[in-house]
């Protein structure tokens, strides 16, 4: 078997280059997730869908020839899981924001990130007193089933988990191929494969509004017949960078998350809240959480200080959508709520906060359980992504119903 284990500072450029790209997909901005919960752009199931399915077939096919990965399938404590995820969806409908994506947006300068960042710290905190109580060691031992995969045990039947890979990743690519992006429109991975299909002009109307939206408060120019034009208006069949920015940035996602897990561990970011609160409020020793996130933890803060600066990188010299920490309030949630920033801070504080703390008790976010976790074919992941999609959607629903 080949495997290596490398140092944890190499962390810092997976984090990079992760953090660009993710950031040239828009996520670091929130209304990018809000729009997903209200169902209007599912550019990022379309990508994430993607990634997994590519990851997941280079992850088992390597494992069944022999090369070995560090695995990081999530324990499947039913309820616990559950609810943290329940509590996680309704946290991203709030806010906007995952805890990577709050990296991102720092890097991008934004200023509402800055509250995310304080509500996420509270979060795992809580997390972290609530682990304390016979309650928290409830939810994380009851109807536990230990770190199981569609094949069985983890690291496991691995040819077997090759041939369920590949059955995934068709599901996966189908999903992408068949979600259309917008209403009545098609989907990325269908307008990438098709050159010559040309955008109903409805549809192309959205494309260009969302390049608007990711690029309102940006304090840089864009220019003219350079490549942050042609990446912020790639749905232009004449850019030719419709399949590059929407295809192969989810293939290439999916294939760090794989070297990530051959060269040290998965691709995570809420542990690093709970390392960060350890060291600042609730000290290892005294809280058993504390104990084991500085006891077990990786390379998250690293790999979460390259998703910082692989963002603000992006921003500068790919996208040009540094904020400079401007007032940049989402379309989505000013129509809401006004455009008074006491109330975006709250919002972002207070989704943040839930967001965290749903991610802490459930073991893992968007990276750790849906990203890495369902490349990995993870039980815990599934049930983790579907009832995250399921709160998301219905508190989306509830809060901005009245959105035009």
């Amino acid at each position: 078997m080949i495997s290596v284990t490398a140092w944890e500072w190499i962390g810092i450029f997976i984090g990079i280059v992760i953090g660009g790209l993710a950031e040239a997909w828009g996520i670091s901005n929130p209304e990018v997730l809000i729009r997903l919960g209200r169902w209007k752009d599912r550019l990022f199931v379309g990508c994430i869908a993607i990634a997994i399915g590519a990851g997941a077939l280079a992850l088992y096919g390597l494992a069944a020839l022999g090369i070995g990965f560090h695995w990081g399938i999530k324990p499947d404590y039913v309820f616990g899981v559950a609810l943290g995820a329940a509590i996680f969806g309704t946290g991203i409908a709030i806010s906007g924001y995952v805890p990577g994506t709050i990296w991102m947006a720092l890097g991008e300068g934004r200023r509402d990130a800055l509250w995310a960042l304080f509500g996420g710290l509270l979060g795992a905190a809580s997390w972290t007193v609530i682990y304390q109580t016979s309650f928290g060691q409830w939810l994380v031992t009851y109807d536990n089933f230990g770190q199981i995969y569609f094949g069985g045990k983890v690291d496991t039947d691995l040819t077997v988990g090759f041939g369920i890979a590949i059955a995934w990743a068709i599901i996966m690519f189908g999903i992408s191929y068949l979600l259309p992006r917008y209403k009545g429109g098609k989907s990325c991975a269908y307008n990438s494969l098709h050159k010559l299909t040309k955008l109903d002009p409805e549809e192309e109307n959205q494309y260009v509004e969302t390049a608007g939206m990711l690029l309102s408060g940006a304090s840089m120019p864009l220019g003219k017949n350079n490549l942050p034009e042609k990446v912020n208006y790639h749905w232009t069949v004449s850019s030719k960078l419709f399949g590059v920015v929407m295809m192969s940035v989810g293939i290439i996602i999916g294939l760090m998350v794989v070297l990530d897990m051959f060269l040290h561990q998965i691709f995570g970011e809420s542990t690093t809240f709970s390392w960060i609160v350890a060291y600042l409020w609730l000290p290892a020793g005294v809280w058993k959480y504390s104990t084991l996130t500085v006891h077990t933890i990786g390379w998250e803060p690293f790999s979460d200080i390259g998703t910082l600066f692989g963002a603000f990188l992006a921003s500068i010299f790919f996208t040009r959508r540094f904020q400079s920490f401007n007032n940049v309030i989402p379309p989505s949630w000013e129509s809401r709520f006004g455009n008074s920033q006491i109330k975006r801070g709250a919002g972002a504080f207070s989704g943040a906060y839930l967001m965290l703390l749903g991610a802490r008790m459930a073991d893992g976010c968007a990276s750790g359980h849906i990203l890495s976790g369902d490349l990995q074919m993870a039980v815990s992941s599934l049930e983790f992504f579907i009832i995250v999609m399921i709160f998301l959607l219905l508190v989306s629903y509830i809060i901005y119903r009245k959105v035009k």
